[in-house]
């Protein structure tokens, strides 16, 4: 096997495989860097994946990479995808333009111009969605694209372009602003129910320092920390950062680790895994509030994990590809051309996988 750069493991022993990869955009030498995340949808018994491209348009794919169709929207979109029960997906544009577009018919169906661009990913609650913007605004509308209330929080007067997502959960909506603000809602009208700021200084001279949140907090309904056991807690995963243990209920910290992580955990049975900013995957056990191992997978930054078929999938940001048992272990990888910046979007066919080149790549074992 050749050399990859970046690579911990040159020696894994199996290649994954690339099924297939398209060229979303057709980049020009020097474009912006394409960062938007794919979805997708059922149109019952027909599977497609949706997303947004530099190009400013919306590409409708196949699940073989196939082009169906595109939308034209106003401006380039590096925002995620949301399927709604209507059928209709919404995304965002730089320029701040969100869009309810009906992907099989090819039309837009209505289009909403919010204060701020979207980088994160709209964020399903029943029939409706909540949206946050990179100027710490946070939405919900309905499906028919009519607004049920805003939350305003402070800015930042310097942030990094991409910004962390929503986690809705029952009556509550979590979220954490660019600013280092963790912020609870209520779900029916958008009030404030708690706020706590979780970094001691959200100011930096250089977007090398700042510390700052690019993925969605995790719920979990219990966890042990210190031999006590503490229930309804929220992990705030902040970038060049710590990761926040705070309590759902009133946002006080719990505990700080000094992980800097860009995505957000994941949990499979009692154990949680994070692949951190350092290149290190790290396994606890939720029940007795332990680390159980901690190995350095990579020499630069992991996205992910993603959970698939009994392993560990991650990315770094030189574009390998992991797959790892849950032992750590790298089971096989394979590098595509051009960094990665958002995780792998687990599909019903396999990973897909999005490189700042503007390529789409479906990988399978």
């Amino acid at each position: 096997m050749m050399a990859i750069a970046g690579a911990m493991h040159a020696n894994a022993s199996a290649q994954l495989h690339i099924a297939w990869s398209v060229d979303v955009d057709q980049r020009l030498p020097n474009a912006p860097l394409a960062l938007s995340v794919p979805v997708v949808i059922d149109t019952g018994g027909q599977s497609y994946i949706v997303l947004g491209a530099q190009d400013s348009w919306v590409h409708v794919y196949d699940m073989d990479g196939r082009d169906i169709r595109r939308i034209r929207i106003q401006a380039p979109s590096d925002s995620g995808v949301l399927a709604l029960p209507n059928h209709l997906v919404v995304l965002g544009d730089i320029a701040g333009m969100l869009y309810g577009i009906d992907p099989v018919q090819g039309k837009i169906q209505w289009q909403i111009q919010l204060t701020a661009g979207l980088t994160g990913t709209p964020v399903a609650i029943g029939d409706d969605f909540v949206v946050q913007t990179t100027d710490n605004r946070v939405y919900r509308f309905s499906s028919a694209g009519e607004k049920q209330w805003s939350f305003s929080g402070q800015n930042n007067t310097l942030g990094m372009y991409l910004n962390a997502s929503p986690l809705v959960r029952g009556s509550h909506i979590y979220t954490l602003l660019n600013n280092g603000d963790a912020i609870a809602l209520k779900a029916n009208n958008g009030d404030l129910l708690w706020k706590n700021q979780l970094l001691l200084s959200s100011e930096s001279a250089s977007l090398s320092d700042i510390k700052t949140p690019l993925s969605a907090p995790v719920f979990l309904p219990q966890l042990h920390l210190d031999g006590e056991v503490n229930s309804d807690v929220l992990l705030a995963p902040l970038f060049q950062g710590d990761l926040q243990v705070i309590s759902a209920a009133d946002g006080s910290l719990l505990l700080s680790l000094p992980i800097s992580l860009q995505s957000s955990p994941v949990l499979v049975g009692k154990i949680l895994y994070m692949a951190d900013s350092t290149g290190y995957v790290h396994a606890y056990n939720i029940e007795k509030g332990n680390r159980l191992w901690s190995k350095k997978i990579s020499a630069k930054g992991l996205l992910g994990p993603v959970f698939w078929q009994g392993a560990l999938w991650v990315a770094n940001k030189h574009g390998v590809i992991y797959q790892l048992d849950l032992q750590g272990g790298v089971k096989a990888q394979t590098v595509l051309s051009g960094y990665i910046s958002r995780p792998p979007l687990l599909t019903p066919n396999g990973l897909l996988l999005r490189t700042e080149r503007g390529e789409m790549v479906m990988v399978t074992p």
